[in-house]
């Protein structure tokens, strides 16, 4: 069964597709047609699913499905969560948002995508931190996941790359850990 025939891949096939083109492009410069043709799609497909061109750049732009996904877990389990999540996003759905935030911050659109970072991961993983210094520790623990995310994923040094994510885990999250728990 091909992506088009799958409706669920073919929707995320479709983001995918569209977070590429407007993290690349201007709004303007993107069209559906582009997108579509990304992904093996009709343009009246990608308007089945996301309505309008707005709608799709909305949605591309944000990261609330994987904020979602990354701060679901009581803090005194948070630092393990977040690498394990960050990992699974990444190899199960090929979508790093920590990556994804750091690689449009300078492209078009590249605004809406801090804009949506900071909404949807930096402020709200604030709140649920203690003490007057949450803002801090909150930037802090986003960028020790951009600087995991950038040499996993996009380096591909050999020592992070030879780890399991449980050992990845085993590494990683207890100064993840630190940083929540101060």
């Amino acid at each position: 069964m091909s992506t088009a025939e799958v409706p669920g891949q073919t929707r995320d096939a479709i983001l995918r597709a569209a977070r590429r083109r407007f993290g690349q492009r201007t709004f303007a410069e993107v069209g559906l047609r582009d997108i579509a043709l990304d992904c093996g799609v009709s343009a009246a497909l990608v308007v089945k699913y996301f309505g309008t061109k707005e709608n799709l750049f909305a949605e591309a732009v944000s990261f609330e499905t994987e904020a979602t996904a990354l701060l679901d877990c009581e803090l005194d389990r948070l630092g393990e969560h977040l690498v394990r999540t960050l990992c699974d996003l990444h190899d199960r759905a090929q979508s790093d948002p920590f990556l994804r935030a750091v690689l449009t911050a300078f492209r078009p659109n590249g605004e809406d995508f801090a804009a949506s970072f900071q909404q949807h991961v930096v402020a709200p993983l604030a709140t649920r931190l203690s003490g007057g210094d949450a803002q801090l520790r909150a930037d802090l623990i986003c960028a020790q996941l951009i600087g995991l995310g950038a040499v996993r994923v996009a380096l591909r040094l050999p020592g992070l790359t030879a780890l399991t994510v449980d050992e990845l885990v085993e590494h990683y999250a207890p100064r993840l850990q630190t940083l929540i728990d101060a």
